[in-house]
């Protein structure tokens, strides 16, 4: 069987940093005067909070979101001091110290949080400013209808606080006619209008498409900036791919009709095929739920524009794939991908959202980041 030169048995993870930033600015474009920040909270969606940090700063961010006062000290060093960070998950007590000294703006999502906040600022010299989380119909994080009653009507804890922001989080934003959309928008603006006026949040990248009352003076995209559909109408979105998992064929067999492939022998072939053993698997981030069974059809990987589909069992660190359609054209040692432009699809052969996808790209891949 002839072979390609020189490949690697790792797999790679092409990520293109030009289409992160072309993302971003796409996104700016679309809501015009509004300010865009970036949420790159779990390694920028998996994909590398450093590289993707510095690229959407030089595309003109200054405002990020991250989950936790660890993430928000890494991106600190990253980018340095001339951006603001929020910190979704709010503060804790044993976060205080990262909160205060990467300078980072926790996001305040109950009184149990507001009152630890103003407890730990009191006689702090330029404390950080944080920023109110009103839950209109998540329930997730965030002020319930009771709690932020409290804090509309305490006037000195919202001094002492510092708010430089009040938000809320879309549920439903993906589908454009879910009615949930509406109720959600009109209880952020009920609230908002009880608190002194500053910077307001509501849109995620899904929220973006829902039109310009969803966006306020802040919008806050995630998933869009790296290549991901965030609607039910991807056709209608202006972001690009971002991202590629490669993995090199490291056998070429003939299988015969009547022999099982993978762990378990769940899967039979129904006929003489030829199948392609590819270096990648579970822990490099294609997911087992993309196995294929005698009674349940698998993911799929693109070899040459072509879809080749996944057979028997995904493996940890190999995946079987039926390459009887390009026998001819396939060798030891070329690339097959397993995302890019079709990671919606990917997803949906999984059983999973694209989000998913993204943050579970194995650590000891290659990262090849385009510029």
């Amino acid at each position: 069987m002839a072979k390609v030169q020189g490949y690697s048995a790792r797999p790679t993870l092409r990520i293109d940093l030009s289409a992160i930033k072309s993302n971003y600015l796409a996104i700016q474009k679309k809501v015009g005067t509004t300010k865009v920040a970036a949420s790159v909270k779990a390694d920028a969606y998996g994909l590398g909070l450093v590289p993707v940090s510095k690229v959407l700063y030089g595309a003109g961010c200054r405002i990020f979101f991250v989950a936790t006062a660890g993430e928000g000290k890494a991106l600190r060093e990253a980018v340095g001091e001339n951006v603001s960070i929020y910190v979704l998950n709010g503060p804790a007590p044993r976060d205080l110290t990262l909160l205060f000294g990467s300078y980072l703006k926790p996001v305040i999502n109950s009184m149990a949080q507001a009152q630890m906040w103003v407890e730990a600022t009191t006689g702090v010299k330029s404390a950080p400013f944080c920023a109110i989380h009103i839950d209109t119909g998540m329930n997730r994080l965030g002020f319930d209808q009771e709690e932020f009653q409290m804090l509309s009507r305490n006037k000195p804890m919202q001094q002492k606080l510092g708010i430089d922001l009040v938000m809320s989080h879309l549920a439903c934003a993906p589908d454009a006619a879910h009615p949930m959309n509406k109720t959600q928008l009109d209880a952020f603006r009920r609230a908002t209008a009880q608190l002194p006026m500053t910077t307001m949040s509501l849109a995620n990248t899904a929220g973006v498409y829902l039109g310009k009352p969803y966006h306020f003076q802040m919008v806050r995209p995630g998933i869009g900036l790296y290549g991901g559909g965030a609607t039910t109408q991807r056709d209608k979105e202006s972001t690009m791919p971002v991202v590629t998992l490669l993995g090199a064929v490291l056998q070429i067999k003939k299988i015969k009709a009547g022999q099982t492939l993978g762990y378990d022998a769940t899967y039979t072939a129904k006929k003489d095929m030829t199948v392609a053993i590819v270096g990648a698997g579970y822990a490099d981030g294609i997911p087992v739920s993309s196995s294929a069974t005698d009674t349940k059809k698998g993911g799929h990987a693109i070899f040459r524009k072509q879809h080749v589909q996944i057979v028997g069992r995904v493996s940890m660190d190999l995946t079987i794939l039926d390459v009887s359609s390009v026998d001819d054209q396939i060798e030891i040692g070329h690339q097959v991908a397993f995302r890019g432009d079709q990671l919606g699809l990917d997803s949906s052969d999984a059983g999973t959202i694209n989000y998913e996808l993204l943050v579970r790209l194995g650590q000891r891949c290659r990262r090849d980041y385009l510029r």
